[in-house]
């Protein structure tokens, strides 16, 4: 599960990292929201890539999808890999509107002395990577949901799940592809990329303030 994660990147650093191996491939929204960069969560507004026609676009979207607006209704802001291969409706949706959530490190809640206490992880020499997801335009606004996968050995021990992740080469590769390529470019993360994990202070900071 994800729940919370950190984006320190800002829509034009992140355009200009993606253009220098792919010119011309990305538009960047120049009306983009001011947005957070830590303590993310569902129903906040936050940065996204999906296709645009030939191009890439990097956009805002509203992170959590709710078919009905009664409050007995979920929000699905995290889709399982395994509904999304299983289910028609979010195949279709996989298919059409998927997309990418560029991300600086994601939290977890861990137990510790009997309190569940907040701790980011994040990739040791990665500085960003991009989170799969699914979107859907609900009244004019497009709504998306991040795909989580199994967790990989470092994350097992902290949770059974993690956010499916990738990387800036990955990026046209997974926006272009067919449904078949792009849904098996999912799995959890390789073993071999170093990850760790600490404290989130800024988020303890936050909560006591």
């Amino acid at each position: 599960m994800c729940s919370r994660f950190e984006n320190k990147e800002t829509g034009l650093s992140i355009f200009e990292k993606l253009n220098k191996n792919h010119t011309g491939k990305f538009i960047l929204d120049e009306s983009l929201p001011e947005l957070k960069s830590i303590n993310i969560a569902p129903t906040d507004n936050i940065l996204i890539l999906k296709k645009n026609e030939e191009k890439i676009k990097i956009t805002s979207a509203v992170w959590g999808i709710k078919f009905q607006s009664k409050k007995n209704k979920p929000l699905i802001f995290n889709s399982r890999i395994e509904t999304v291969k299983e289910k028609e409706h979010w195949q279709v949706l996989f298919k059409n509107n998927r997309c990418l959530i560029p991300a600086t490190g994601f939290y977890e809640w861990i137990f510790n002395i009997n309190k569940k206490s907040p701790y980011k992880i994040r990739l040791t020499k990665k500085n960003l990577f991009f989170i799969a997801g699914l979107g859907i335009e609900l009244n004019n606004i497009f709504c998306v949901s991040l795909i989580t996968t199994e967790a990989n050995s470092f994350m097992v021990n902290i949770h059974h799940r993690m956010p499916s992740v990738l990387f800036a080469n990955d990026v046209v590769n997974f926006l272009d592809s067919d449904y078949e390529n792009a849904i098996n470019m999912i799995s959890p993360l390789n073993d071999n990329v170093e990850m760790e994990i600490s404290p989130a202070f800024d988020l303890m900071k936050k909560k006591k303030d």
